[in-house]
């Protein structure tokens, strides 16, 4: 298995890159909403109970595909150093375990740029983050940077269409179009 975990902020275009890899390079769009989305429905947003359901959600899932060796995977995620370390070497375990690769993509893109974008109509319909407000409090909140691992690659979204940031994505992992 491959699995493509793609990290950035709120609004650097993760979901958007992950429908493009989906559909240019055939990778399956696990996104993290799927998750979050469930034990949301169970427990109040960031208690322990919430993020305890949501990481052994993903891992179960991931788990459960990783025994199709030929399978890719796209995963998304606002990775929060040190906060979210541990959940994301449970799922890099999940894939190398199996034989697979994991391949840490990080996304950046300027504050004012993601300022712009977080109120845009698609993030609204997915109930994501969609306020100037609740983006800056966000950023102050959360430590996001890109994953410590000597197979991350950063792609700038600042300026540039999806589409030429999931070739990019494509060309820099080797992934097959």
């Amino acid at each position: 298995m491959k699995l493509v975990y793609l990290h950035g902020p709120p609004a650097a275009g993760k979901y958007s890159i992950a429908l493009g890899l989906q559909e240019e390079a055939g990778l399956l769009n696990f996104h993290s909403h799927l998750t979050l989305d469930v034990a949301k429905s169970l427990f109040d947003f960031g208690t322990p109970a919430f993020w305890d359901l949501t990481n052994e959600l993903r891992q179960v899932s991931l788990r459960a595909i990783a025994q199709d060796p030929d399978a890719a995977v796209v995963f998304t995620s606002c990775y929060s150093h040190p906060h979210d370390h541990a959940g994301v070497l449970a799922i890099e375990r999940v894939a190398v375990e199996s034989g697979g690769e994991f391949l840490p993509v990080f996304l950046e893109c300027g504050v004012d740029e993601l300022r712009r974008r977080v109120g845009n109509p698609a993030r609204v319909a997915m109930k994501k983050l969609t306020s100037v407000t609740a983006l800056d409090e966000f950023l102050e909140t959360w430590n996001i940077v890109p994953l410590d691992h000597a197979r991350c690659v950063t792609i700038r979204t600042e300026g540039r269409r999806s589409a030429d940031c999931v070739d990019e994505v494509i060309e820099r992992l080797g992934l097959n179009k």
